[in-house]
Formats: C-alpha cells, structure tokens, sequence
C-alpha cells in the first residue's frame, strides 16, 4: 500500500514569523513520531543540481564493467570509490542471513586536512581517506563535490529544525556535526534479467545508521517501502524537487526513540514489469563527528520513557555496522548488464 509519510514545506524555517518556523518545527515532530520519514520541500537546493547529479552519476554507471572497476576500493570499510554489484548486505546488520543485494554503488565521503591532527588518529583514518575520482564523466568529480556541500548545508539545517521540535536551542548539534563523517552514496539498480535468489532483493531490510539520510530517486518498478507503526510494508513514490527524509538509528538514540529510526527496503519490481525498472538513488548518510557521543537528551527521559541506551560514539556505533554489512559469506552475482 501507499504511504501518508507527508510532504513538509520548509521554507517557513527560514521565515522571521515565528509561527511560520513552529508550523515547521511542529509539523516535523508529528512526522518523527509517527512514520521516521518525511518528504521535504522548500529546501533550497538548486533543481539544476539535483538533476545533473541524477545524469552524471548514471552516466558512471553506464560506463562497461571493466572501466568501473578500475574505480574500485579493495577495502569494503573505505566506503570510497566503486562498490561492485551485489558486494554487501544491508540485512545483515538485523542478523538476517540473505543473499546480497541486488545493487552496485560509487561512494565518496570527506577528507582529511591537512595539519589537522584530529583527521590522523587509527580511529580517524578509515573515515578520511582520500576520494577515488573517474576520469570519466569528466564533471563527475566537480558535481558530486557541489552536490556534497549543498546536502551538508540542508543536513545542518534539518538538525537545527530537529533541535528546536524536540525544545533545544537551534545550535544544540552544531558542535557534534561540525566535523561530519558523512558519505554521499550513488545507489544502481540495474533491470534484473535473472530471477533473484530466495530472500534477494535490491536492498534488504535494515535501518540507516547516523543521523538522517537525504534520498533523491526515481519513480521505478521495484522501489522503496517502509514499515508502518500498523506492522505493513508501505510504497513510498518520489516527489519531483524534494527529499525523501528518514531518520537514522542514533538521532533515534538521542532521542530514547521518541522518534523513529523505521525499518525500509527496496523491493524488486514485478517479474512482468522489468523493462523500465533500471532505478538511481542519490543518498546522502548525514552522519554525526567521529567522537560525537550518541547519549540521550535528557528531554527526552521520562518516568514513562526512562533512558534505554547506553553512551556510544558515533565512531564506533558505525564501525560496527559496517563490519556486519560486509561480512557476508555469499558468494557476489555477476552484474546485469
């Protein structure tokens, strides 16, 4: 079935009316509570980027297999560079023993600084290593670094939104997002011309990791569904201009789980239905500093709700997850061309 996740306006954010910034604030909680997602408009991000970022991107992957590869990280932790089809699990980090799935990707996340001791710790290394750019698309490179900065800037303004709805100063997450280790992710689901293996599907079901993640997709046979509070799978139908909006399992953390970090999927299209169900997401894994602490915010315990989670840092929290994405024991499918 079709979702209600609702679809936010939130240009009154940026209002100098109060009301118009607590219809934001007040809009976005219900959406937090009740569903883990929100569509967002009124973001301020260029359409223009939007859409060369969608062509470039599936323009890399376009390109013949052996011309990918060469783009490829041989470290599955490095979350840089080209990632082949069907090298991961998300389903594993619920303990789901599945095939992997049916999905390649091209990563790109921050890099260090130079003279910066806090990018040269052991824990900080694995976080900044340098980005593996394409020669070709030639503007690859120039439009996932605009694209990067545009999703950073609306991250920060979405948490400065989350603060002020769960009753913070607006700048409450600023010192814990100021050294982000975000990762911009070009997800591609190639048409199936073989049937899936039992349990397969484009992305299995899991939660994100950090923050929030900012989705930008295409409307395509075989696409993403949440589960609902009433226990059903529901579609979830991208609207033109906007972001797909959903919170991560440590802003659900800092929140005691007043708000939602909800199990998702992409599911396979229909086997009569496979022509047009090639399918590009554009994701963006907002996630918080490495040594942020993920403790929950003491609004947000109550003699009704006392606190469930103990202290973890945003390093380790992530560290761990990826290490269950990747340790897979199937052996990866050769990729539909």
């Amino acid at each position: 079935m079709s979702s209600n996740i609702p679809v936010i306006d939130i240009s009154g954010w940026f209002s100098p009316e109060a009301s118009a910034r607590l219809d934001v604030t007040q809009a976005v909680d219900a959406a937090c509570r009740e569903w883990g997602f929100l569509i967002v408009s009124g973001h301020g991000v260029e359409r223009a980027l939007m859409d060369v970022m969608m062509r470039v991107s599936k323009e890399f992957f376009d390109l013949p297999l052996d011309e990918r590869l060469r783009y490829e990280s041989h470290n599955a932790f490095a979350r840089r560079g080209y990632h082949r089809f069907a090298s991961g699990a998300n389903a594993r980090t619920l303990g789901l023993v599945l095939p992997p799935d049916l999905r390649e990707s091209f990563r790109a996340g921050p890099e260090a600084r130079a003279g910066d001791p806090y990018y040269e710790s052991d824990a900080a290394r694995r976080f900044f290593l340098p980005n593996i750019w394409p020669k070709a698309p030639v503007a690859m490179r120039d439009v996932w670094q605009h694209y990067y900065a545009a999703a950073t800037q609306l991250s920060s303004r979405l948490m400065e939104i989350f603060a002020v709805a769960l009753g913070l100063e607006p700048e409450w997450f600023e010192d814990k997002i100021d050294r982000a280790i975000s990762q911009l992710v070009a997800q591609h689901y190639p048409r199936l011309d073989t049937p899936p293996l039992s349990g397969q599907l484009r992305n299995g079901e899991h939660t994100d990791f950090g923050s929030i993640t900012l989705l930008m997709a295409e409307d395509r046979p075989g696409g993403l569904q949440v589960m609902g509070t009433d226990g059903e799978w529901h579609d979830v139908i991208p609207v033109p201009g906007t972001f797909i909006v959903n919170l991560g399992d440590m802003l659900a953390q800092w929140t005691n789980d007043r708000w939602r970090s909800t199990l998702h999927r992409v599911v396979n299209p229909p086997s009569d239905d496979t022509a047009d169900s090639r399918r590009l997401s554009v994701v963006f894994f907002h996630q918080p500093n490495l040594e942020a602490m993920i403790d929950t915010i003491a609004s947000c315990i109550t003699p009704e709700a006392p606190k469930k989670y103990e202290a973890v840092s945003a390093g380790d929290y992530f560290a761990n997850k990826l290490h269950q994405v990747h340790n897979i024991a199937v052996t990866p499918l050769a990729p539909a061309q």
